[in-house]
Formats: C-alpha cells, structure tokens, sequence
C-alpha cells in the first residue's frame, strides 16, 4: 500500500512538472514572439533578424550562451540600422531556432552562421561576438574568411580553461538524465533561481531595471533552449584548445572588448590571451562593466565598430 501510494505521488509530481514545462515554454514563447523570418541551413531552421538598408555594409551580431538575439540586437540597432544592414539570428537550439546534429561544435556553429550570411545577402560582413558568440564569430572568420571583413568581439570565451562545469550544465547535457532535468525542473527552478545569474553578469554594476524583459531571459528557460545551451558551454574546453592555435592565422582588423574584472569570463585568460594571438587586434578595457559592455557602456562597442569598419575601409 505505502508502495503504490509513493508511485502513484512520483507519477503525480512528474505529471505536473511535465504540465509547468509545457505551460511555461508556451507561455515563453508568446512573451517573446520570433520577430524575423526562418531560413534552412545545416538541418536547422534559424530564426534570423534584419533591418536597414539593403545595400549598406552587413553587421552581423552573434549572442552568447544562455541568450538570444535580443541581446545584441536591442542596444546596438539603434546606433547601426540607418546606415548597415543589420543581421541577427538566434544561435543554434536558441531563441526561436531549431539544433542540427553536432551543434555543440564550434564548427558546426561557423556553418551556421555562414548559411546566415549566405542567405542575407553578398559580400562580407562585418562580425559582432559576444561571449561564446564571439567564439563562433571567430571560427566563422576563420573556416570562411570572405564573409568576414572585421571582428569586433565582447568580453571573449576563446581559450581553454581550468577547473570543471557547474554541476547543472554538465547533468542538463547529459543523455537521457538531461533531458529529464531540463524537461520536469528547468522551467519550474530556473526563473526564481535566475536573478543571481544575471546580477553577476552585470557586476559589479547593478541589472538595468527592465532588462530581463527586454532582452527575452525567460526564453532560455525552455527545456529545448537551456539543454542546447549547456551542450555548447560543456563542450567549450575541448573546442577552445582545438581552435585557439589557430587564431595568429586571423587578419581581419579585430577590436576586443573587455572589462577589468569579470565574474562569467576571465579577461586575463581570453581577451588578453586573444589580444596578444590575433595579429591585427586592438584591446579596449570598458572599466566596470563586467561581462556586459555592449549594455553598459555601449558607446565604446558602437565606436569599436566604426573603428573596425574603417580599418578594413581602409
């Protein structure tokens, strides 16, 4: 009897998790609608964002982990959209994208984004990264250097690391135990739970009042988004030390920016290290800015732009 009253509770507790995760990712989903339209590429469909002149320069922007194309795309349009051609897409499994096989390769990410230019228009773009993004923005100059004329990467995660991941991103990327745990407790633990996660990437700055609206955090809290997510981040250590090697390779103007202390990336072991790699670089410190430059002080990321356009103007 306390047998099948236990099972019959589980069966219970499962079945509501199950209903929550549904409820929420649906909900999710219409609080922060696509805003752009879907191309195909590498058995994918990418959600993908433009706005401004057809015919200007492209501005390509590439979030990081546990975001979206909103990221970017809400502090940088405005200063861009009346004189490039600005595009975003949600990476891989994010955002309002669906996740080919082997997308937790930094390889895999580069053809991606590749099929995003490809599919945007000719020529090649000028390229903002951010975080893991700027990872992905890298190997994109790297295996297809004619769709990239300059990079412009924010607080990068480019080279290997010490130590281990959280506990959380190693069991959500896990087989089969991940899915469950993305799938019954991620949408039920992660909102509540999510504030200290934002306030140490603002840090040592406080969170802009409406940024977690504004910028869709909610959406990365679908079991589908948080468990793609994790897969890229678990497999960060092992593509950073197969790609670092090859970044002296790089000589498209490139402009880094970094903050003096940062509590998600360490500026000491990947923008300096990069810096001091990539053969046309140019290093700016954002002071107190942490790991968000592009929302804290997003004059010195819009000028970064324009310094990059102009050197590979020039």
């Amino acid at each position: 009897m306390i047998l099948e009253a236990s099972a019959a509770a589980l069966a219970a507790g499962i079945a509501a998790l199950s209903y929550n995760s549904h409820t929420y990712s649906r909900r999710a989903a219409a609080r922060w609608p696509a805003e752009g339209r879907f191309i195909d590429a590498e058995g994918a469909r990418l959600h993908v964002r433009e706005d401004g002149p057809a015919d200007a320069q492209r501005l390509l922007l590439i979030h990081g982990a546990t975001a979206n194309l909103r990221e970017l795309w809400g502090p940088l349009a405005p200063h861009f959209v009346s004189d490039h051609r600005l595009i975003a897409y949600d990476r891989p499994g994010m955002g309002h994208s669906t996740r080919p096989k082997r997308a937790e390769t930094l390889a895999m990410q580069a053809r991606c984004a590749a099929r995003v230019l490809e599919a945007t228009g000719e020529g090649p773009a000028l390229v903002v990264g951010h975080s893991l993004g700027a990872a992905v923005s890298l190997r994109l100059a790297l295996d297809f250097p004619h769709l990239v004329r300059g990079l412009v990467l924010l607080t990068p995660a480019s080279h290997p690391y010490p130590g281990d991941n959280a506990w959380w991103a190693k069991l959500s990327s896990a087989p089969i135990a991940g899915d469950l745990f993305c799938g019954l407790f991620i949408p039920w633990l992660g909102p509540p739970m999510s504030a200290a996660s934002v306030s140490n990437n603002f840090w040592p700055q406080p969170t802009p009042p409406n940024y977690v609206e504004e910028a869709g955090v909610g959406l990365i809290f679908r079991p589908r988004a948080f468990r793609s997510s994790a897969q890229d981040v678990v497999a960060t250590n092992r593509e950073f030390a197969a790609q670092a090697p090859r970044y002296p390779d790089l000589y498209q103007p490139a402009v880094i920016v970094t903050a003096e202390k940062d509590k998600v990336v360490s500026p000491k072991r990947h923008a300096r290290a990069l810096a001091a790699d990539l053969p046309a670089a140019e290093l700016v410190i954002a002071p107190d800015t942490g790991h968000m430059p592009h929302r804290l002080r997003t004059d010195l990321v819009v000028g970064a732009v324009r310094r990059v356009a102009a050197m590979a103007a020039g």
